[in-house]
């Protein structure tokens, strides 16, 4: 292995849709900044589950969010708002935003990442983070930031660093999701979200929180198993026994299936909630349905609360219609630790709240603004 070391104003750990946003905020706010991720891509859950909805926007979009939405819309008419349910989203060839945040980053000469980069040990020099190891191959980094901002989704800094942090016990945490595409279906009825979940109650325990979606390609949909936190699937070949099984009972009970085959697995399981921040305030349930303000608002949510329950499955929670509530820079904070930031699933939230500010449009104007303010 060879040691390199690094120096940079902001350091951000994690290239999922919160994280790119950070890194490219900070990179034009004028901070030399490094972005390490640990697969070999971008876009985390967003890209690796396959979603095909940008949630949570703002009626009229600004800044990064606005930038990824034009993007995306030139590269396809497809892609375009629609609703949702109660709401409006924006519906993407997943492909489409891998491309657009790999497009956007290129354009930042003051950005670096690095793609399979690990961080393992984080340096405290009293109430501040000093220098943050990582190994990406051929590489052993040590990285010396002014700021770092933990977007890694599963609270990798705030773990290492030791910083005050919050994590529901595995029991009472949200269910985590496995997504896993077909293609081959016949189906003229347009009701397999309905025959689908109905189908899979003859399976055991979690696979009742089975849903289907319809893919964007002509006979292909995709199937997403809910499950709890405890259980997760630990290897890909669990995933893939997994989508094997419930395959298997959807060709058997459904004619739509018989001829229907796997054409993608995600490579692991995605947990909706995790180790984050005890920060310097904590956005709570009562504050994202009574759409609270803040004086150091940094951030607007517009997301019911999506709360995937352990027992009882999903569960939502509207706010009252047009309005929305304020993130304040506060939830962003560590209490303890002066130079740690956090965004995405990482920030400051009970369990409720997160259900609302964990989507991926609501990340990116989370994204941006940790950006800005580590700059500041």
């Amino acid at each position: 292995m060879k040691n390199r070391q690094v120096t940079c104003d902001v350091l951000v750990v994690g290239a999922g849709i919160s994280g790119v946003a950070a890194a490219i905020s900070a990179s034009r706010a004028g901070a030399k900044t490094v972005l390490i991720e640990a697969t070999g891509s971008l876009g985390g859950i967003a890209a690796f589950a396959r979603h095909s909805y940008l949630c949570g926007l703002y009626p009229k979009n600004r800044g990064l969010a606005k930038e990824i939405i034009l993007s995306l819309q030139k590269l396809r008419r497809q892609n375009k708002f629609t609703r949702l349910g109660k709401l409006p989203v924006f519906y993407f060839q997943p492909d489409d935003l891998k491309l657009v945040l790999l497009r956007l980053i290129k354009k930042e000469k003051r950005l670096n990442v690095f793609y399979n980069c690990t961080a393992n040990k984080v340096n405290r020099k009293g109430s501040a983070i000093f220098s943050l190891k990582a190994r990406a191959k051929p590489l052993c980094l040590e990285i010396k930031p002014k700021v770092v901002i933990d977007a890694s989704g599963t609270g990798a800094v705030i773990k290492l660093s030791k910083a005050k942090s919050k994590l529901p016990p595995l029991s009472l945490r949200q269910l985590a999701g496995f997504t896993f595409g077909l293609k081959g279906l016949k189906d003229t009825s347009g009701l397999l979200p309905i025959k689908v979940p109905y189908a899979l109650k003859k399976l055991p325990g979690h696979f009742k929180f089975t849903n289907f979606a319809y893919g964007q390609t002509k006979n292909s949909g995709i199937i997403k198993l809910n499950l709890p936190a405890k259980n997760s699937l630990r290897t890909k070949q669990d995933a893939r026994r997994n989508a094997a099984l419930i395959h298997a009972c959807l060709r058997k009970e459904l004619p739509e299936f018989r001829k229907s085959r796997i054409n993608w697995v995600a490579p692991q399981v995605f947990q909706r909630e995790g180790l984050r921040l005890d920060g310097q305030h904590i956005l709570t349930e009562q504050e994202v349905l009574s759409a609270a303000k803040f004086p150091d608002a940094i951030a607007r949510g517009y997301w019911p609360i999506e709360f995937w329950h352990p027992k009882l499955g999903q569960q939502i929670k509207y706010l009252k219609p047009g309005d929305f509530y304020e993130i304040p820079l506060s939830c962003l904070k560590s209490k303890d630790i002066t130079n740690l930031l956090a965004t995405g699933k990482c920030i400051s939230a009970t369990s409720q709240a997160l259900a609302s500010c964990r989507v991926t449009g609501t990340c990116i104007y989370l994204g941006e603004a940790a950006g800005r303010a580590a700059v500041r």
